[in-house]
């Protein structure tokens, strides 16, 4: 019985998907289910999925009629999922051979309100053909969960498939509907209703590449997500802080101040 989906949101990733795929058909864990669900590419995505597909029937491909960004993509994922924890794997990214093993022994000792469990990321920049080690990124932890409103994404996301429906699922509301940040916006989702779990191992492998969604020529659309999301987070842990927001003069955003809302006599 498998427990654990391992979802890959594609497009237009045919030039890393294998490695991906492959790092999941290498997990010393063997009992799981890998769910690639493709936004639309227009490139040879389905092609390159259609070879393992054959090979390997806990493979499942679902191919979305329209591009329609991250967060609509998983929320398509998470409508399929029936094990009591998924994982998120990037197309452009590769896990360690223990990951899976490693973070469901964790996750099974840990109490029910625990609903994410991380580790460590390894960093690697593409120069032209090859990979380079950029860096070991083993996050900060908070007691605080406000401060987590600016530390540094974790990765990988391993996550209790019910706290994820029960905090509403992946959410495109934002002004860019789900295309940036959506992996923030469910993180402080879960830490507003749960705990959160790190695990001092080298996991996820992550790829800095040209065409990173997160690249410095995206900031601002990831401005106008982030602004809205961070807001709606705060009133949805209690609407205690007002935040004051700034500007970098790249054009990131980040939260410089939260003053305390005064509250009704």
């Amino acid at each position: 019985m498998s427990l654990i989906t391992v979802v890959i949101p594609t497009y237009n990733r045919e030039k890393y998907l294998p490695t991906a795929i492959e790092s999941v058909l290498n997990q010393t864990h063997r009992q799981w289910k890998l769910l690639i669900v493709d936004d639309a590419s227009t490139d040879h995505t389905q092609t390159i999925v259609e070879k393992y597909l054959d090979d390997d029937p806990r493979i499942h491909y679902v191919l979305l009629p329209e591009n329609s960004g991250i967060g609509k993509t998983m929320s398509a994922a998470l409508e399929r999922i029936d094990t009591p924890y998924f994982v998120s794997l990037d197309s452009d990214d590769w896990f360690d051979e223990k990951t899976l093993e490693i973070l469901l022994d964790e996750m099974e000792r840990q109490p029910e309100t625990t609903n994410v469990v991380f580790s460590n990321t390894v960093f690697w920049k593409e120069v032209g053909d090859t990979r380079e080690l950029s860096e070991i990124m083993r996050p900060p932890i908070y007691e605080d969960k406000y401060y987590y409103l600016e530390a540094p994404m974790v990765w990988p996301r391993f996550y209790r498939t019910q706290a994820v429906r029960d905090v509403g699922g992946f959410e495109c509301d934002d002004p860019m509907q789900g295309r940036f940040s959506h992996d923030k916006y469910m993180l402080l989702k879960l830490i507003g209703t749960g705990d959160i779990h790190w695990v001092d191992a080298n996991l996820y492998h992550y790829l800095i590449h040209e065409s990173n969604n997160s690249h410095t020529k995206n900031w601002p659309q990831w401005t106008k997500a982030r602004k809205y999301i961070l807001t709606k987070i705060l009133k949805l842990w209690g609407d205690e802080y007002e935040p004051v927001f700034v500007y970098t003069p790249e054009g990131w955003i980040y939260v410089n101040e939260l003053i305390p809302k005064e509250k009704p006599s």
